[in-house]
Formats: C-alpha cells, structure tokens, sequence
C-alpha cells in the first residue's frame, strides 16, 4: 500500500462510522474469529501516516455485539485491501462496501501471497 491508499482507507472506514454503520468480518482461515455488529469507533497505529508507511499496523473497530457488549476488533499489519463490492455509483456515496483486507502473516512469507484475508463487511444504517 501507498500513503495514497492507506489514507483512503482509513477515510471510508471513518466516514462509515461516523454516519453509523453494521460490520461482519470474516476471516479466511479461522471462523472462530467471527465478529458482527454495530461499529462505534475505529482506531488506526499510526494515527498519521507518512511517505513511507507501506502499511496499517493496526486497525481496530469497536464494536456492540448482539449481546449488547462492547468489544474491539483488531487487525494487525494491514499490507492492502481489495474493494470487492459497493452499492453506489462510487464509493463515497455507498451504504453497502465489501472489502478483502490483506493482513501479513509471518507464517505465510515464503509462500506466493504472504497474507491472509479477512473479509469485511460494513452497511450504514440498522442490519439486513
């Protein structure tokens, strides 16, 4: 990632939170790690990016849970993202965004791609 994509990431995923938004995440290798529900604040480390960052060393959203909890979800060494869907014309005036966060796994460095996937989910608005 650029300097150019991190801050456009952290830009959306504060906007939708801001207006107030549901997530799901869901990680590629391990279901156990499956978090839903309504997001009420996001985090990044660093908080200002530079030049130079190539990545996001942590991302955390918080979260109520069905149960009425709070509960932070964290990604750690965010490399990159894929934007799978939106529902807008672009993507500042979308209410439904998919992406497939890129999260490096020190386990995975020698293979072809050096990260897992965690799949996230966010709407604005109440759920489905």
């Amino acid at each position: 990632m650029n300097l150019q994509e991190i801050e456009k990431l952290k830009s959306i995923l504060t906007q939708f939170v801001m207006q107030g938004c549901h997530m799901q995440c869901i990680p590629n290798q391990n279901a156990a790690l499956r978090a839903s529900g309504r997001v009420v604040g996001v985090g990044f480390r660093p908080l200002w990016s530079s030049p130079i960052d190539s990545k996001i060393e942590k991302i955390e959203l918080n979260y109520i849970d069905q149960r009425g909890t709070l509960q932070p979800y964290s990604l750690y060494n965010v490399i990159g993202y894929d934007i799978v869907s939106y529902d807008g014309q672009n993507l500042e005036n979308s209410d439904h965004i998919i992406f497939d966060m890129h999260v490096y796994s020190p386990i995975k460095a020698a293979s072809k791609e050096p990260y897992d996937k965690v799949r996230l989910d966010i709407r604005k608005g109440s759920t489905r």
